[in-house]
């Protein structure tokens, strides 16, 4: 696998290969790809509104995409508390054709793990299937000395790649006055020719 090629001293992934594999095939049905994460433990979370731990959980994968980009001047806090409200609404969005919306959890020892599952037709032609994860120490041992590391990127093919960003979660929990599990995310991106 191409995680194996990054520093060794940046950070340790485990136990998500097999995880990354699954969101990078080509499935024409957002459940195929349910299914083969299904098979690396992860269970579609019920549909309704999501617990609290969940949200907690997914929102880091979005909080880590406007923190290592472009915050608008946002601070911490607020940016955490607008994604709360964006992941509390994924649970109730709808499917459509063109997009469609899964959110899986998984226990690892005593720790439990989220993802977020997007399958989009932007045209008819193409599809893109994008995984967000939210990873406990068991998956993914980050080293980062600020609240989010760089995010470092793998393309596994012209067509594949994933994002890795580790987090300071003692730091970030001091920030925001709650707890943080999360030890980084984890984000796949495919796309491909949609079948006929």
């Amino acid at each position: 696998m191409a995680a194996t090629t990054l520093s060794a001293s940046a950070l340790t992934l485990t136990e998500m290969s097999a995880s990354i594999d699954a969101c990078h095939l080509p499935n024409a049905n957002v459940d195929d790809t349910v299914n083969a994460l299904a098979q690396q433990g992860w269970v579609q979370a019920p549909e309704g509104d999501l617990s609290p731990e969940i949200i907690e959980l997914l929102i880091w994968p979005q909080v880590a995409f406007y923190a290592t980009g472009d915050t608008g001047g946002e601070q911490t806090r607020a940016i955490v508390d607008l994604q709360r409200k964006t992941v509390a609404g994924f649970a109730k969005k709808k499917d459509i054709p063109q997009s469609k919306t899964r959110i899986l959890t998984r226990q690892i020892g005593a720790d439990t793990e989220a993802a977020l599952v997007f399958w989009l037709q932007p045209d008819p032609a193409q599809t893109n299937i994008i995984c967000r994860f939210a990873l406990s120490p068991h998956s993914l041992i980050g080293h980062t000395a600020s609240d989010f590391a760089a995010p470092q990127v793998v393309e596994t093919s012209p067509s594949q790649r994933f994002a890795i960003t580790p987090m300071n979660a003692a730091s970030l929990a001091a920030k925001i006055g709650a707890p943080v599990t999360v030890s980084g995310t984890l984000e796949t991106q495919t796309s491909f020719p949609s079948q006929e």
